[in-house]
């Protein structure tokens, strides 16, 4: 579906086989956007599900720019579609996300005097299905804190347009892209301004959840090219005992 002037919010949704997550999430998108009609949507289908392909064929005249092809992952879909957008600000979501309508009917109105060269951060909120050791709000963060562990959730970010197509997702880091590409913004500098609400709720799981080595060791390679000094030394042992503390939790999860 065209437009005839450009949109305040550009929000990419990449999805993979979940057609009941993604109708969610568009339910309240498809919701605001007729209050609003600001909301530019893009939908990056991994393929692989007709069900799918034929919900976003029936829908493609409330969703301005679609995609059903295999591709590489969700770093390369997400990539894809900030290069589709055309809005002010961008945001990411994943099937099953849910907007906080109340947050964003305000949000929405105050997005049009934001200053566009510095990330606007809310908070997220995760169910009660969330994995052992994983808490249930995240606020919005900005701090040192990045160095030790991915403290802000991309779906609470609100990004410039001009700031996200100047940088991908790396995806030689399959599962750590997003905290790879913020680690990168908070060195550099990049400004933020941080906001108290709840932006999303955010559907448990992914891989990133998935608290195994090989996590751990993506997460040690992304920080050894972007962090100095005694911090990048203190990560080998950090990493240990982060593993270690996650894999205690998880087991008493499972033991309760």
């Amino acid at each position: 579906m065209k437009r005839s002037e450009r949109a305040l919010l550009s929000i990419i949704i990449p999805v993979k086989k979940d057609l009941n997550g993604l109708q969610q999430t568009l339910e309240i998108l498809f919701r605001l956007n007729e209050q609003s009609s600001e909301l530019e949507l893009i939908v990056i289908d991994g393929g692989g599900c007709e069900q799918t392909a034929s919900f976003l064929l029936q829908n493609q005249h409330r969703i301005q720019h679609i995609r059903s092809s295999a591709d590489a992952g969700i770093y390369q879909a997400m990539n894809y579609g900030k290069g589709c957008a055309t809005g002010r600000w961008v945001w990411f979501c994943g099937a099953g996300d849910l907007p906080n309508e109340a947050t964003w009917e305000a949000t929405l109105i105050d997005m049009k005097t934001w200053q566009q060269d510095r990330l606007h951060i809310l908070g997220v909120e995760l169910g009660a299905e969330r994995e052992a050791g994983v808490p249930e709000h995240y606020p919005p963060r900005w701090d040192d804190s990045l160095i030790w562990r991915n403290t802000t959730h991309h779906q609470g970010v609100i990004y410039p347009l001009s700031v996200i197509q100047a940088t991908d997702f790396d995806p030689n880091f399959s599962v750590l892209a997003d905290y790879a590409m913020h680690l990168h913004f908070w060195v550099s500098g990049i400004q933020v301004v941080l906001h108290e609400d709840t932006w999303s709720f955010i559907k448990s799981g992914g891989a990133s959840r998935r608290f195994g080595l090989s996590l751990y060791w993506q997460e040690w390679r992304l920080k050894r090219g972007r962090i100095r000094g005694w911090q990048l030394f203190a990560q080998p042992f950090w990493l240990l005992i982060k593993f270690g503390f996650k894999k205690t939790r998880i087991s008493r999860s499972g033991a309760a």
